[in-house]
């Protein structure tokens, strides 16, 4: 577990004069944290669409990528430490599309809440989440859902759920993984990480630390692990057991 009140994690933020952030993080961690489980029972079987078998595999689902989000945020952190901007940039852009799966997990179950879709739907859509893949050696594997779609219907959540504004008013999510791609891929944000140009000199200047600028990314951390924490926790009302009939 990474120890986020360490005195050289303090001194790196304080030197960025970011230390708000950091306080942000702390925050969001200990939520993240604490809201992890060491397993989740699932059915064996049983008809597709059931409410008991939605119900669970949609709380297991929201386990694997809260392990998945735990892990990319003490990655990210690490990287930080270490002065790798594009090891960083690439776990914050990795946390990003684990977000944008826990929005479209949410947005499928207010769907069924709303019964807008059904829940055949929706139990098939939560085994696409779990077994999607593009490996055709995976004889279970069903094909995988596109991130760019996900990161379009978690947006949507985070716009009526969260901001409570029109589903498409923002794209939070959408905007931010787009602009930290541009960074994560070698092209110019990503190439300019590296140096600075030495215009009198006529020479690239290599950087031995992470500049300001690739510091700033922590920023896409500190907004997409608080809307992380939303998400998940709004999901507990979708998801609640069925109401016995009397």
């Amino acid at each position: 577990m990474l120890d986020l009140n360490s005195e050289k994690l303090s001194k790196v933020f304080d030197a960025h004069r970011r230390s708000d952030d950091l306080d942000e993080l702390r925050m969001t961690y200990q939520k993240l944290t604490t809201r992890a489980l060491g397993a989740s029972d699932v059915p064996r079987g049983g008809e597709l669409g059931d409410a008991t078998r939605v119900r669970s595999y949609a709380l297991a689902y929201r386990q694997v990528l809260l392990h998945r989000a735990i892990a990319l945020f003490e990655g990210a952190l690490h990287a930080l430490l270490e002065q790798n901007s594009y090891l960083m940039v690439v776990a914050i852009r990795a946390f990003l599309e684990t977000a944008a799966a826990l929005g479209y997990l949410h947005n499928r179950l207010a769907s069924l809440a709303a019964g807008s879709l059904e829940r055949s739907r929706v139990d098939e859509d939560i085994m696409t989440l779990l077994l999607g893949t593009k490996d055709t050696q995976i004889p279970q594997g069903m094909p995988p859902k596109q991130i760019m779609t996900m990161l379009d219907y978690a947006d949507r959540s985070v716009n009526k759920t969260i901001m409570g504004s029109k589903a498409t008013e923002h794209a939070m999510l959408r905007e931010s993984y787009d602009h930290l791609s541009e960074f994560a891929h070698p092209n110019f944000h990503s190439n300019s990480l590296a140096f600075d140009l030495d215009k009198t000199a006529g020479r690239f200047v290599f950087h031995s630390q992470m500049p300001q600028r690739a510091f700033a990314m922590i920023g896409y951390l500190v907004l997409a692990a608080s809307r992380y924490v939303q998400l998940h926790d709004a999901i507990d009302g979708l998801a609640a057991p069925p109401t016995p009939t009397t």
